[in-house]
């Protein structure tokens, strides 16, 4: 009989742990965590990309500009190091990314550099932030402008 008075106490105790964990779990994950910039929002952001060619590449006055066809543009959530996601324009140069968070976005697509230093210069980023500040909205950016030679 003692026996089993000490296997309900033990059964007991272990159920009273059990609930002060999930409590504690409860706490942790309403009070302690913040939403911050990515995926799973109700925001979307929107932009066009502008593609301006050139003979010479350091020369303005040869440019003509035309929507930027099946360009990357790529999202930065946050202060993240890398991309988040990529998308492609159309064929009028416009892109979105649905489904954002309130938070900090960095937008960022690649052009040639029209200050190179060599024939082979590396492409530089065109970057723009960007932060939405509630959820619902729709945020149009300015347009970027990209450089490429003929």
């Amino acid at each position: 009989m003692e026996s089993m008075q000490f296997f309900q106490m033990t059964k007991y105790s272990t159920n009273r742990e059990v609930l002060q964990a999930l409590f504690a779990c409860f706490l942790i994950v309403f009070t302690g965590c913040t939403r911050t910039a990515g995926e799973g929002g109700s925001t979307t952001i929107r932009g066009n990309v502008e593609l301006e060619q050139r003979i010479v590449i350091t020369n303005p006055l040869s440019a003509t500009v035309v929507p930027a066809i099946d360009e990357d543009v790529y999202i930065i959530y946050g202060d993240r190091v890398g991309p988040d996601d990529r998308v492609r324009t159309n064929y009028d140069g416009d892109f979105a990314f649905y489904g954002l968070r309130p938070g900090d976005y960095t937008i960022y697509v690649y052009s040639e550099d029209t200050m190179p230093t060599s024939n082979n210069a590396p492409d530089v980023a065109i970057i723009r932030k960007v932060t939405i500040e509630k959820g619902d909205e729709t945020l149009e950016m300015d347009t970027l402008r990209i450089y490429k030679d003929v």
